[in-house]
């Protein structure tokens, strides 16, 4: 089996399906179902002003989408090629994964998140998400599975 990498169609349903969980993301905080709100997140490990940290996050969330993207869809490839569903799988496993290893580590590498054992201080007042990310609301899991998944759903419909 040889990898085949379309790039331009890599290219452009990675930054499709980037834009998308950027939104769906927003909508999902916007409506109540989690208080998680990701570009503050990244920005915030990059200058303390709480705008700036959300225009620099919105960005930096796209483009980490976008090399996530790469990785889809060198999976889907490996799973027998791209199908919505392949897609989607491929989601909900990086969301577990987000979920139950990458919320733990987040407090010990981000210069302005507390921990769960230290609290805040003056420079670190960024709450901690937690196990499975539950400290930004009890469906954050919910949200971040079905958000992964529609990101891998949109990359695995439409790349070819």
């Amino acid at each position: 089996m040889t990898l085949q990498i379309h790039w331009a169609q890599w290219i452009f349903w990675g930054f499709v399906a980037s834009i998308a969980l950027v939104c769906v993301e927003s909508i999902a905080q916007a409506v109540g179902l989690t208080r998680l709100n990701l570009p503050l997140i990244l920005g915030t490990a990059f200058t303390p002003d709480r705008d700036r940290a959300r225009a620099l996050g919105i960005g930096l969330h796209v483009v980490i989408g976008w090399f996530f993207s790469f990785v889809y869809v060198v999976a889907m490839d490996f799973l027998g090629g791209p199908t919505w569903y392949h897609g989607a799988i491929i989601g909900l496993c990086q969301a577990l994964v987000i979920c139950v290893i990458g919320w733990q580590i987040l407090p010990g590498i981000h210069p302005r998140m507390a921990s769960e054992t230290h609290g805040p201080t003056a420079t670190r007042m960024l709450e901690p998400p937690g196990f499975m990310g539950v400290n930004y609301g009890v469906a954050t899991p919910v949200a971040l599975f079905v958000t992964h998944a529609i990101f891998g759903a949109i990359l695995g419909a439409f790349y070819r």
